[in-house]
């Protein structure tokens, strides 16, 4: 037997408690979106903050490198060499 109007409407308002609830589920919609947004920035931002690290740690390595080879090449003293690799290493250590 088909529903009259004023019955579905009666029905209708008692699932949706008069109407005080409907859309509601768009706000869990934008809570998901937002936390999966901050997963997300979150993951992005942790491996930025390594690659800088990687960076940093190779000009550091770099750095050392070319003041090996300036020694090696007889450019500057062993006095030299050592008095610039403890600033190279105490200045990488800072960071």
């Amino acid at each position: 037997m088909p529903m009259s109007a004023p019955d579905w409407t009666a029905q209708m308002q008692s699932w949706h408690d008069g109407g005080m609830f409907v859309g509601m589920h768009w706000l869990w919609w934008l809570f998901w979106v937002f936390t999966l947004l901050v997963i997300g920035w979150s993951f992005v931002r942790l491996g930025t903050e390594r690659s800088d690290e990687r960076k940093e740690l190779h000009l550091e390595e770099a750095a050392e490198e070319a003041l090996r080879r300036r020694f090696a090449d007889g450019e500057i003293d062993e006095e030299e060499y050592r008095r610039r690799m403890s600033v190279l290493r105490e200045t990488g250590q800072g960071h």
